[in-house]
This record gives structure tokens, C-alpha cells and sequence, in this order.
């Protein structure tokens, strides 16, 4: 049985490796980097300035907010 942190670890190394191979982004799009966790990500250009974050991380800055105004 493989170690379930093993896999993830293997999984994280495997998607940093294909984030920093050279790449565009598709028309009408542009290429930013997460604030968060620094991955490159494409981005429609109406929204590239309200975007900060990627779409893997933008759901985690969204609990963080909902569960700050609840305090």
C-alpha cells in the first residue's frame, strides 16, 4: 500500500514541474501568478485585475473571508 502523503507529495512535485514548463496563455487571456501559492494561471482579461488568485485557491480565500465576518 503507498503512503497516502507519498502520493501527494508525488502529485505536487508532478504539477509544480508542468507549471513551470514554458507556456502561453490563450487568446483574450493572460497569464498571472497566484498571490497564494504562486502557480501561473490564465485569466480572462475582463478579469485580470479583480484576480488574485488561482481558481484552486480562490475557494479557500472565500471561506477565509466568509468565516472572518462571522466573528
Amino acid at each position: 500500500m503507498t503512503d497516502p502523503t507519498r502520493i501527494a507529495w508525488e502529485l505536487e512535485q508532478a504539477a509544480r514541474a508542468t507549471n513551470a514548463e514554458p507556456w502561453e496563455p490563450l487568446p483574450g487571456m493572460v497569464k498571472k501568478r497566484c498571490l497564494r501559492c504562486r502557480y501561473l494561471f490564465a485569466v480572462s482579461l475582463e478579469e485580470a485585475e479583480m484576480t488574485a488568485t488561482c481558481p484552486d485557491c480562490a475557494p479557500s480565500q472565500t471561506r477565509k473571508r466568509s468565516n472572518n465576518s462571522k466573528i
